[in-house]
């Protein structure tokens, strides 16, 4: 599969947010991603970074699922659910389900959705072991329907 256009919406661990290089600014993964596409593929890539640091899964449909579909990308790759699994009274489940509905929109609008697990860092956060539980099942609950779907799935 040839990707001429890649999208990555999210929150702050697809923004790059906290990966700064000096003197450059943020240029987290999705930003290595894109650049190497392009390197290994031999051909110009179409990136655009619509992630939001901050943002919960509700906002990430809201604001950025459909400005993504908008741009008729091959890709889009999705992260989202860590800010929202920070509050008690959300269940990763939820979380996934919205992650669901996402891939489902991008695979009905014929882009491949790319699910991305966030980043882990409940080692030095509070209650950084109910953190790391609550990421775990995140991760569980969409790798259990992404291999139901066959989807593309990055679990860090």
């Amino acid at each position: 599969m040839e990707i001429r256009k890649y999208v990555a919406i999210g929150d702050s661990f697809s923004e790059g947010y906290g990966d700064e290089i000096d003197g450059e600014g943020p240029r987290g993964w999705a930003d290595l991603v894109a650049g190497r596409l392009a390197t290994a593929q031999d051909v110009p890539v179409e990136y655009a970074n619509l992630a939001i640091r901050g943002r919960k899964i509700a906002a990430i449909l809201d604001e950025q699922l459909d400005a993504a579909i908008s741009l008729a990308p091959d890709v889009i790759s999705i992260n989202g659910g860590g800010n929202d699994i920070m509050r008690p009274r959300v269940s990763p489940a939820w979380v996934s389900s919205r992650l669901l509905i996402a891939a489902r929109r991008i695979m009905a609008a014929g882009i491949t959705p790319i699910l991305v697990s966030g980043a882990n860092p409940s080692g030095v956060m509070p209650l950084g072991s109910v953190m790391q539980r609550r990421g775990d099942a995140l991760a569980d609950h969409v790798q259990r329907w992404t291999s139901a779907f066959g989807l593309p799935y990055v679990n860090n």
